[in-house]
């Protein structure tokens, strides 16, 4: 990074405010012991919130030749893991079938808080992924049956047809799920927890995952 003179994009980003709100201390002897109820509890206030999209997390996977890949997904359900679906022919799911492991990435910039959780991954039972999928909205399960993510797309006009056919075939056969759609359970050893605050760097925490047990420290953030 190179000196820049002023009025530069550099001067652009400094100007984006960064600064959270003001929220409860985060500390190791007082947060829940285990940090899946840490996150539902965080999840739950950015629902009250209306923190728009607060379910969508960055999920960072190792593709078959090595290269790290991340992209947006959206929470499906969180018990004793993060869950989340997608075709095992897309991208996704073709690293983790190579590579079974990830990690998820929460951010609220509102609140500053960051929640990033790392484990092996592994695929549901099937009825698991077709009531997932069966639950989805016509025109998102429309768009799985197309089943191109991530192609080369031609002819903009192809689009409208194979959507309006998918669309059609979603309607009369309502509880039809492609063999590739799976639902995928992150089961999380290690967690790291940011709060930030308002006039300091804030505070961070770290879980480890021993059998069944977490233990819990406070970090530097």
């Amino acid at each position: 990074m190179t000196d820049a003179p002023s009025g530069s994009f550099r001067d652009v980003l400094r100007e984006i405010p960064t600064r959270p709100t003001e929220q409860p201390m985060l500390l190791a002897a007082e947060v829940p012991v285990d940090p899946l109820r840490l996150l539902r509890e965080w999840l739950e206030e950015e629902s009250e919130r209306e923190t728009p999209v607060a379910h969508g997390f960055l999920l960072a996977t190792v593709s078959p030749d090595g290269v790290p890949e991340g992209r947006t997904v959206i929470l499906k359900d969180l018990d004793d893991a993060v869950w989340f679906a997608t075709p095992s022919t897309s991208r996704k799911g073709r690293s983790l079938a190579a590579t079974p492991v990830a990690e998820a990435v929460f951010w609220w910039a509102k609140s500053g808080r960051q929640v990033r959780l790392r484990g092996r991954v592994e695929a549901a039972p099937r009825e698991v992924s077709e009531k997932d999928f069966t639950a989805r909205h016509p025109k998102a399960r429309a768009g799985v049956i197309i089943g191109r993510q991530g192609q080369e797309r031609d002819d903009p006009a192809e689009v409208d047809r194979l959507y309006d056919e998918a669309l059609a075939h979603v309607e009369e056969h309502p509880d039809d799920v492609p063999d590739a759609w799976t639902a995928y359970r992150l089961n999380p050893d290690h967690v790291d927890v940011v709060q930030l605050r308002p006039a300091s760097d804030g505070e961070r925490v770290e879980y480890l995952r021993d059998g069944d047990e977490w233990t819990v420290r406070d970090l530097w953030p």
